[in-house]
């Protein structure tokens, strides 16, 4: 909870936007933090399941820290499959992306930029609430209970004295001030992830007088998951497909629908396929635009060209990129 709580303050107590060290240091702290909570679910479930090789588990390795430990992939695949802890798609590929980014700060010294970075922490820090909630907070409630009724007698009753005396006990005082801990930055994180929100909320409010103009060709960032990805206005200019939010670019289109397929539809619900305007594989089916986001359609990365998802992919695509309905 330390480390949760220095990486909100890293961006939410300094400058706005974060300056680069803060956002370092949050990157760095909020990474740590979400691989401890998850591990420490994993532990409750059972302690050999924080070993990387489950088969190599010793408990006395285990209780000196003496052991190689499942990377956070690992952690929430056993999570799901094991505890039967729910990690949403979202929440995950926000999750993963924030260790890309801590392992790319330690090697090469720098993070994204901070817009996305502040983009990615609200989405890592609203899926820990609730997971510290749902599943952490219940697993000290039931040690605190266990070390209460340890050592009664069912059939003798609990004198006001003996409560007393219990509470008193070093094993209840030790449960009894993480679960105040726990709850005090609990309600002190609900409130910066509030402000975390309202940077977010703020500078898409900046941008939309910009955004309005294009929402029909503009789509969810895969990298800050906003909806400020706008495709490039005609084939015949090459013009980046780039994110107002976070200023993510990417120069290929075919690349950039690849990517939207792969982490922001899945593969399940997207799919990809040749524009019979540009000729490019970079139709993609599925989109969700600004202009209806209730509304899947089809849409080329590299000329905008849309068709509704009732035709066939093959119609015919008039000259002003609207497909025609059949």
């Amino acid at each position: 909870m330390d480390y949760l709580d220095r990486a909100v303050a890293g961006l939410t107590e300094g400058a706005t936007p974060p300056s680069e060290r803060d956002l370092k240091y949050a990157v760095l702290h909020l990474q740590a933090a979400t691989e401890v909570l998850l591990k420490a679910r994993l532990i409750g479930e059972h302690w050999s399941l924080a070993f990387r090789k489950i088969n190599d588990a010793d408990l006395e390795k285990f209780k000196r820290g003496d052991f190689e430990s499942c990377n956070t992939d690992e952690t929430i695949d056993r999570l799901s499959k094991i505890a039967q802890v729910e990690v949403s798609t979202k929440a995950r590929e926000a999750i993963t992306k924030l260790a890309k980014d801590r392992n790319a700060l330690m090697h090469y010294g720098h993070t994204g930029s901070a817009y996305v970075v502040e983009a990615r922490a609200a989405q890592v820090l609203d899926f820990l609430l609730g997971f510290i909630n749902d599943e952490l907070r219940p697993m000290l409630d039931g040690e605190f209970k266990k070390h209460f009724h340890s050592g009664w007698d069912g059939k003798k009753s609990l004198t006001p004295a003996k409560v007393y005396q219990k509470l008193e006990s070093l094993e209840l005082k030790g449960v009894h001030r993480e679960l105040q801990a726990v709850d005090e930055t609990m309600a002190e994180l609900r409130l910066k992830l509030g402000r975390i929100e309202k940077l977010v909320d703020k500078r898409m409010k900046d941008l939309a007088g910009g955004l309005n103009s294009v929402r029909h060709r503009t789509v969810h960032c895969p990298d800050c998951r906003q909806m400020a990805l706008v495709l490039g206005e005609d084939q015949g200019v090459n013009e980046p497909v780039a994110c107002r939010f976070c200023l993510l670019e990417v120069h290929n289109p075919e690349v950039a629908a690849i990517d939207y397929i792969w982490r922001v539809t899945g593969e399940d619900n997207g799919q990809l396929n040749n524009c019979p305007v540009c000729k490019l594989d970079s139709l993609v089916l599925g989109a969700v635009t600004a202009e209806d986001e209730h509304e899947e359609i089809g849409i080329c990365f590299n000329c905008n060209a849309t068709y509704e998802m009732s035709t066939q992919v093959g119609a015919t695509i008039s000259n002003s990129g609207e497909a025609e309905s059949k």
